[in-house]
């Protein structure tokens, strides 16, 4: 693990597939809040940059805290994403959001597994 860069990371790489799809997700129409809009894509950067941060450090908690601050964002952009349903239920697809939802989930999972791969690989 500690010859590889965090671009070789199984949850990096899904992160940027969720990214994705979350930029592409969400519609910007001409009367939304775009602010709310713009929200949920840094929310989701701060996944990914905080998976990355996390990696580069030295002591197992430190990592931890960095993968537990991207599991916060991730909850973040969850968030926004039901507050934008909310707000403009005629605009945006349910089906829609609750793909990029459960995608969310599947990346919040893998967090969490790397995580506790951290943790017992230091136990061990």
């Amino acid at each position: 693990m500690k010859n590889q860069s965090f671009e070789t990371l199984e949850i990096w790489k899904s992160f940027l597939i969720q990214n994705k799809k979350l930029h592409h997700g969400i519609h910007a129409e001409p009367n939304c809040d775009w602010d709310l809009i713009r929200q949920t894509r840094r929310a989701m950067i701060s996944v990914g940059l905080n998976i990355a941060e996390g990696y580069s450090r030295i002591h197992v908690k430190e990592k931890e805290q960095f993968l537990n601050i991207s599991i916060a964002s991730l909850q973040e952009v969850q968030a926004c994403l039901l507050i934008i349903r909310s707000l403009e239920p005629q605009k945006t697809s349910v089906n829609e959001i609750q793909e990029i939802s459960a995608s969310l989930e599947i990346l919040r999972r893998q967090i969490i597994r790397f995580k506790m791969y951290i943790h017992s690989k230091n136990q061990s």
